[in-house]
């Protein structure tokens, strides 16, 4: 197999077969654009972490419970690649960066609503790209 990835469409080819398939890498972007101007806006904010994020960072000696306050200090767009990251305050010697997926908001912040709408669009769209032939 071969994959060609061009601005809009990734080409790959099976065999003698050629197939074309149309990202949405760039209109996820954008998407995403939006509530990552709105989160800068009203950083820093709490938000406490799922129990994935609680079971690594034990892993690497943190003691962290699902009940941790953590500090979002900043918020970034990567795009399709993790979507949207959040830097906390540091945790001891160590900084953590995660993505808006692994973080538990309050129904209490302003952007609750939009945040959990994005999170459970992300989530769909890694189970279907899990899922998807990329190999």
């Amino acid at each position: 197999m071969i994959q060609i990835i061009g601005k809009h469409y990734i080409y790959r080819t099976y065999g003698s077969d050629l197939f074309k398939h149309k990202t949405k890498t760039m209109d996820i972007k954008d998407e995403y654009e939006e509530l990552t101007k709105r989160l800068k806006e009203i950083v820093p904010f709490i938000a406490f972490p799922i129990r994935e994020l609680v079971q690594e960072l034990r892993k690497k000696g943190q003691v962290i419970t699902l009940k941790t306050e953590l500090i979002v200090k900043d918020v970034y767009n990567s795009g399709d690649i993790s979507g949207i990251v959040c830097a906390m305050e540091q945790m001891g010697d160590e900084a953590l960066v995660c993505g808006l997926t692994h973080l538990i908001i309050s129904s209490k912040h302003p952007l609750y609503k939009e945040i959990v709408d994005y999170q459970n669009k992300r989530i769909k769209r890694i189970k279907k790209l899990n899922q998807s032939n990329w190999n």
